[in-house]
């Protein structure tokens, strides 16, 4: 729980306990007639210590409470002690401490780097037990909590062996920005959207993207979550951190990524609070958060979310334009405003139970409600336009979290998460017509804008995750982690779907996985940290197959299972203390993803004979950092990255209609390096950005039938290859107001042009090239009451850039936004 420095901590009252139990057993087991008097007068003699001792606890008084910051986290590692004495208590993971001191007159202390040190005057009393709860202030004459490289959470995180980055989520609270936005600023990450408000989205990691990059919530995958509740609509002041894995996952994800891994950490604050904020900005856009919890004294805590988000999405698109009476595209771009792109989503996130009982540090029963309307304006395919197809989805997830620690044993943590998703889904595509970028239409002797449709159908998603975490001491450390998911997608109005489905259409559709782990880690000291794993997959995939010899599909329900293996080794060495270099290895595989393997019944068809991906993984970190003088500090991170896959998936786009599918390539290769800077000056100046190469190469030469290809060795289409950010903070406090925060920010976006398609393929006027990018955006936040009450105005894409992601899709141009949050926290000492 805690470490210890003074001998007053010794616990008396279980050394005389066990002493007199292991006596008497002794007793019982005959050997009262003992023949070695020596041994006889040894035992004795320990007998009336312990007895002496015992007596002399009672005299000694207990010290106890926690330790938070000014919004009441929890701050472990910070230092509790008695002024001129040698007894002093490090906090533990809780920000609790416990400490024992004969019966006088002290100053206690509390110290923390980054915070101003606080002390009482205490007189304790013979047996006094005495709660004192510290709350820290932010020590203004060093760097910002926001800007501290030592803080305990991001701290844990750069000791483990694995690559992996945390980015605090704090910084962002006051503005309008979503998961997606803070995830942008890390080095080797690019968000693709494909539109804005509520579009979908990739997350593309050392040059990877979509469903190779696995995300996580609080250690669960989101992959069940449903439309409704993504990283792109999810309130930012839900996250507490962000975990970004660049290779080598742990096993306590149960993943089967390959490009790596992105777990969101929640607010998980022990105490009293509100946090409401609401925005308007460009395009009709509104978003608004409630967050507010409550933890009694006894451990009982409940905790509420609400947010929702709306907007018309009514940016300007440039495209090509669709001549109704010929049919044919217009050879130029022409500028249109989107007229069918309204999107809203509202979510509810209950959570009850109870924190810190002697049968369960935490149990929480939960419950996520949300729904979902969006307009699909246009194909993937930006010239493909619609005018009146939308779907719409409703979610019900419930949830229970079980973790005890030094169950049965000291060290030994147990925790057991458990959801099940119910997400109905509807899809409209109705419309007899074919609409054109100028909101004009023709009519059409069939159904549907591009696939007719009035399903509906429901997405069920059910996982339960466990993990048994044992740390024999300082240097050893064993996980097992156990990790079941299920899918099933099923129809639920027969009358709807009857009138476009398929023969495929009714056949059910399941698949059901299995990743179990093992790890084990080597701490020797301080500076090295070693952890080595295995993993191994099982899967059981049922759903249509075509076993047509012909052009004429006919389908039958077949199942496959898949089994392997995959291990790996982490390693990191600090050479200093402002110096540390990671290295990773691993064989791991990628199992498909239910829209990969099914579609998504819109835009995407799926492929039941996908094949699992499998790749040999090597990252290299190297990472400075150093505080001069209490007031500087320099960062800098430098990453390199191999990547050898095996049947590769790829998403390819259908020229005529616009819609996706997926295949297996082959072989890809990938080698690329990232590097990140940052320089902060006290808590008033930072600046620092990264930038990020990763050459994503075609490794299969021949095609099935043996032909040589001729984009061997190519770049991966349709995939950034250079691109970086900067950023630029100035912050100054009490500014017109005593307890007032100002900050102003500037970011910078680039994206190096690249190929949409096979780079050798076609003539050299004809290739399609997304141009390089360059966007610019502000921000300004102005809090009073050290962060009561807050004010911050956005502007993105300043000088109206055209900015794309996916093939061409372009994103909304410049925009305005103005957030008013609410903060209010209760502590108390």
């Amino acid at each position: 729980m805690f470490t210890l420095k003074s001998i007053s901590q010794i616990k008396h009252t279980y050394f005389c306990r066990d002493l007199f139990t292991e006596t008497i057993n002794l007793q019982n087991r005959g050997w009262n007639n003992w023949s070695n008097s020596f041994l006889k007068k040894t035992v004795i003699i320990l007998f009336f210590i312990g007895i002496s001792i015992c007596n002399a606890q009672q005299n000694l008084a207990i010290i106890n409470g926690k330790v938070t910051d000014i919004e009441g986290n929890a701050l472990s590692h910070t230092y509790v002690y008695l002024q001129n004495t040698s007894n002093y208590v490090e906090t533990n993971d809780k920000g609790e401490y416990e400490l024992e001191a004969p019966m006088g007159t002290y100053d206690l202390v509390c110290s923390n780097m980054g915070y101003v040190k606080q002390s009482i005057n205490i007189n304790l009393t013979r047996g006094q037990k005495f709660t004192y709860n510290f709350r820290l202030q932010p020590n203004e004459n060093m760097l910002d909590e926001v800007q501290l490289t030592a803080k305990s959470n991001l701290k844990k995180v750069k000791e483990t062996a694995y690559n992996v980055v945390a980015l605090e989520a704090k910084e962002l609270y006051n503005t309008s920005a979503d998961l997606t936005s803070l995830l942008n600023k890390a080095s080797g990450i690019k968000i693709r959207s494909t539109g804005g408000v509520g579009s979908r989205v990739g997350i593309s990691l050392n040059g990877f993207t979509g469903k190779h990059v696995k995300v996580f919530m609080d250690g669960v995958p989101m992959s069940g979550f449903g439309s409704a509740f993504q990283i792109n609509n999810i309130a930012l002041n839900m996250a507490d951190r962000i975990e970004i894995y660049k290779g080598v996952v742990p096993i306590e994800l149960g993943a089967d990524a390959l490009g790596g891994a992105i777990n969101i950490i929640t607010n998980k604050k022990s105490n009293t609070y509100l946090d409401a904020s609401y925005s308007y900005g460009s395009f009709n856009t509104h978003k608004s958060n409630v967050n507010l919890g409550y933890t009694s004294e006894k451990g009982f805590t409940a905790n509420l979310i609400l947010f929702q988000n709306y907007s018309d999405n009514s940016y300007k698109v440039k495209t090509n334009l669709l001549d109704l009476t010929t049919n044919t595209y217009s050879k130029d771009e022409y500028w249109f405003r989107r007229f069918h792109d309204t999107y809203h989503n509202e979510t509810a996130i209950a959570r009850v139970g109870v924190v810190n009982q002697t049968w369960a540090d935490k149990l929480l029963l939960g419950v996520t409600v949300g729904q979902e309307h969006a307009d699909i304006q246009n194909a993937n395919l930006m010239k493909i336009v619609f005018g009146g197809k939308e779907r719409k989805s409703k979610s019900l997830i419930p949830s229970i979290e079980y973790v005890k620690k030094d169950l049965f044993l000291e060290g030994l943590k147990l925790s057991v998460t458990a959801n099940y998703s119910q997400v109905r889904n509807r899809n409209l595509d109705t419309l007899a017509r074919q609409y054109n970028w100028n909101g004009d239409y023709r009519n059409k002797t069939s159904k549907g804008e591009s696939r007719y449709s009035r399903a509906k159908f429901s997405n069920n998603n059910g996982s339960i995750i466990s993990n048994l975490n044992y740390t024999l001491n300082d240097k050893h450390n064993f996980a097992l982690n156990n990790t079941i998911s299920g899918f099933k997608r099923k129809a639920f109005d027969s009358a709807a779907n009857s009138e476009n489905s398929s023969e495929a259409d009714k056949i059910k559709r399941t698949n059901a996985k299995n990743v179990f782990g093992l790890s084990y880690s080597y701490r020797p000291n301080s500076k090295w940290n070693t952890s080595a794993f295995g993993k191994y997959y099982v899967v059981k995939v049922t759903g249509p197959i075509d076993v047509s010899t012909t052009s004429n599909p006919i389908y039958e329900e077949q199942s496959r299972k898949f089994s392997t293996h995959g291990y790996g080794i982490a390693s990191t060495y600090f050479f200093n203390d402002e110096l540390q270099t990671k290295l990773s290895f691993e064989k791991t595989y990628r199992l498909p993803t239910t829209n990969e393997l099914f579609g998504d019944e819109i835009l995407e068809t799926g492929d039941m004979s996908l094949k699992a991906e499998n790749s040999h993984n090597i990252n290299l970190n190297l990472t400075y950092n150093k505080t001069f003088n209490q007031i500087h500090n320099i960062y800098a991170d430098v990453g390199f990255i191999y990547r050898n896959i095996n049947d590769y998936i790829r998403r390819q786009i259908e020229q005529r209609y616009g819609g996706a599918y997926y295949t297996n390539h082959g072989e890809v290769q990938n080698l690329g390096v990232d590097f990140e800077t940052h320089y902060y000056y006290k808590d008033r100046f930072s600046i620092g950005g990264n930038i990020t190469y990763q050459n994503i190469r075609n490794m299969e030469r021949y095609s099935p039938t043996g032909q040589e290809l001729i984009y061997y060795k190519d770049r991966m289409p349709n995939v950034p290859y250079l691109f970086g950010n900067a950023d630029v903070n100035y912050y100054t406090n009490d500014l017109w107001k005593k307890d007032s925060h100002l900050s102003l920010g500037y970011t910078l976006q680039y994206v190096h042009e690249f190929f949409r398609h096979w780079e050798s393929e076609g003539a050299m006027n004809s290739k399609k090239i997304i141009p390089t990018q360059l966007s610019h955006d502000l921000s300004l936040t102005y809090s009073l009451k050290n962060g009561m009450y807050n004010i911050s105005f956005e502007a993105k894409n300043i000088t109206n850039e055209i900015l794309y992601d996916n093939y061409s899709l372009q994103k909304p141009g410049r925009s305005f936004a103005v957030t008013l949050r609410y903060f209010l926290n209760k502590t108390s000492n």
